[in-house]
């Protein structure tokens, strides 16, 4: 009994020890876990914030290069566009110069020639001019005062018409129907008229091209405008589409960075975590041993038949009345403890739990491995399908980049395109907005002309418009 007691009191010891363990054990994984999730907690609200951050630096750094290669691309048409037009306005200036330089000398002549002519018609129509004519040799070799009618009607029919539109050929062919022969001045008035009709054919096919050349260049600004939207859209649709796909391929990229260190940490954690396996399945071992050879000395103990004879009675066992002395001179052998075999139905149950303490560890290692297998196997279809995609979305990135450049290729070309058309537009409106606004005006005025020598021819030929 008193060896029991003892292994008694050494399995509460141990439990009561283990108990201890167990709760300072327990009380500090509870601390290491909290302690974990804190600095976890952090750590992510960290990446959290330091990733938004790179995003938004990212995105401005992207806009700003964009912002800053359009400003280039800007500065340097302008200046083009600066250089064209300061060529052009150099140019217009010393043309216009040049013109009224030459516009004043011809408005000195003609005003200069207007005066003589007029003085000359007066000189030679007036009274005493006449009357000297009858007296005198002719000037102008008229034959009768038939002809001088003819000839006066038809200076007055080409000198108005003349005042009306102030030709001063007209009028220099009115001077000459007084002074010349009729069949001088009819060849003049033949010339004068083909002259006008050449001139009203020629303005007339000018209109026609006038016309035709400003619709033709308005209709390819009209398309080339509409082409130059429609690249502007392409452009923005590919700005965007390789935005996007750089911000996933990014994505995509920075979730492998975290899946890898995940992993990195399930595998040290699965390591931490066999390493506590291993030894505590030793140490479950170690005290199954020690249970079993505890077992086994007390089997071998109890069994022995040597020490004790059989038939005595176990001491002092619950539930059983003392048995008196035996009387004097009398022996009875000794036999085995009765508590022996509660003794030994203790250890084998410790014996048993430990053993399927330890059944149970084995089983928790186990799943826990086959945890982080599985982990380890869709981490890794995870990262394989990522990159996948991200080769896939660099492809289409770089296949955007090309088509980006390529429009923005045909934007130049295109912007080049209306540029020149712009000035080719501007110079058929400087050389045709004249003609094109007194285009009915000029054409009435020389139809006029044409019927006043006509008229005129008319008149000397005898006929009468009275």
């Amino acid at each position: 009994m008193a060896r029991s007691g003892r292994i008694l009191g050494i399995l509460d010891e141990m439990r009561d020890e283990t108990s201890r363990d167990l709760a300072d054990a327990q009380r500090n994984d509870f601390r290491s876990e909290v302690s974990f999730q804190n600095l976890r907690a952090a750590k992510l609200a960290e990446i959290a914030t330091a990733t938004a951050q790179k995003k938004r630096k990212e995105a401005k750094l992207a806009e700003t290069i964009a912002q800053a290669a359009e400003a280039k691309e800007d500065r340097q048409a302008t200046q083009e566009a600066m250089e064209a037009d300061q060529t052009f306005l150099a140019q217009m200036l010393k043309d216009c110069k040049f013109e009224d330089e030459e516009y004043a000398k011809r408005k000195k002549i003609r005003s200069e020639e207007a005066v003589a002519i007029t003085e000359t018609l007066r000189i030679l129509t007036s009274d005493d001019a006449r009357g000297l004519y009858a007296s005198t040799i002719s000037f102008v070799q008229l034959g009768s005062s038939l002809q001088d009618r003819r000839a006066e009607r038809a200076m007055q029919r080409l000198a108005t018409v003349a005042r009306k539109h102030k030709n001063w050929a007209l009028v220099s062919l009115a001077v000459r129907t007084q002074l010349d022969a009729f069949t001088k001045v009819k060849e003049a008035m033949n010339k004068m008229l083909a002259e006008l009709q050449k001139q009203q054919k020629e303005e007339y096919a000018k209109w026609e091209l006038c016309k035709s050349n400003i619709d033709k260049t308005e209709d390819d600004i009209k398309v080339g405008e509409q082409t130059k939207e429609d690249l502007d859209e392409k452009h923005r649709m590919l700005v965007n589409e390789i935005e996007t796909l750089s911000q996933e391929i990014a994505n995509l990229q920075q979730e492998d960075v975290d899946m890898q260190v995940a992993l990195k940490e399930a595998g040290e954690q699965r390591k931490e975590q066999n390493g506590v396996y291993q030894t505590s399945i030793m140490d479950q071992r170690a005290t199954t041993n020690i249970f079993n050879k505890a077992l086994a000395r007390l089997k071998a103990f109890y069994q022995t038949k040597s020490l004790l004879q059989e038939g005595d009675e176990p001491e002092n066992q619950p539930g059983r009345a003392i048995a008196p002395p035996p009387p004097k001179g009398s022996f009875k052998g000794y036999h085995k403890s009765g508590g022996a075999g509660a003794v030994t139905q203790l250890l084998m149950k410790v014996i048993e739990n430990s053993e399927v303490e330890e059944k149970q560890l084995e089983m928790d290692e186990q799943n826990s491995q086959r945890l982080y297998g599985e982990f380890v196997s869709a981490t890794t279809a995870t990262i394989e399908a990522h990159r996948a995609a991200v080769e896939e979305k660099t492809a289409r990135r770089s296949e955007a980049q090309a088509a980006k450049a390529d429009t923005e290729g045909d934007q130049l070309a295109n912007d080049n395109e209306l540029a020149k058309l712009g000035e080719l537009l501007a110079a058929h409106h400087m050389e045709c907005d004249y003609l094109l606004k007194y285009f009915d005006i000029r054409q009435q005025a020389r139809a006029e002309e044409m019927d006043a020598i006509t008229d005129a021819k008319a008149v000397l030929s005898g006929a009468d418009f009275s």
